[in-house]
């Protein structure tokens, strides 16, 4: 599986090298491999020939930009990585996309339905998307006054904090958004 870790930003020096918008942190150097492109589809493969914190942003230099003016060309592009090269202490840490398809249930043991996105926003508080048997769903921010935030990769269930009525306003029937 694919994840989207950014956007190619403005081009960095002379040498390819980019800032990549939407981060706020560098690459981690077990990524070595990504793909650079508009959609997924038809994005093109590059090796990740340099990764740095430049004045507190993400920067890396790739096979695709050996030049500013190549760098330039790729401004705005999604940048890709497969899921195998992100490394993640089990025990303490997870990705985002490991909440997707999680049973929720709130404080009582109810279950409330599945979770069918995480949206990282930009005021770094990201918003679980969970679906009620595809009639409706609702967005819950993900913060220790809502959620257990004690999860684990691997597990199924997400734990809420509270009773499901604290939500019974902000139901979205699907459709209807």
């Amino acid at each position: 599986m694919f994840l989207k870790i950014g956007i190619v930003g403005r081009a960095l020096g002379l040498q390819g090298s980019f800032y990549v918008s939407g981060r706020d942190e560098s690459l981690p150097s077990s990524i070595r491999f990504i793909k650079i492109g508009k959609t997924l589809d038809t994005a093109r493969d590059a090796e990740v020939l340099k990764s740095v914190w430049q004045s507190g942003r993400a920067a890396i230099v790739c096979s695709l930009a050996t030049d500013r003016n190549a760098a330039e060309l790729l401004k705005g592009m999604s940048i890709w990585v497969e899921d195998s090269q992100i490394k993640v202490a089990e025990d303490r840490e997870f990705l985002l996309v490991d909440l997707i398809g999680r049973d929720v249930i709130d404080v009582n043991g109810t279950f409330i339905g599945r979770v069918e996105d995480v949206l990282k926003q930009p005021a770094s508080i990201n918003i679980v998307v969970v679906n009620q048997d595809k009639s409706a769903d609702v967005e819950i921010p993900m913060i220790a006054d809502y959620i257990d935030m004690g999860f684990r990769r691997g597990e199924q269930l997400i734990n809420l904090k509270v009773d499901k009525d604290v939500f019974g306003d902000i139901w979205n029937p699907r459709g209807k958004k």
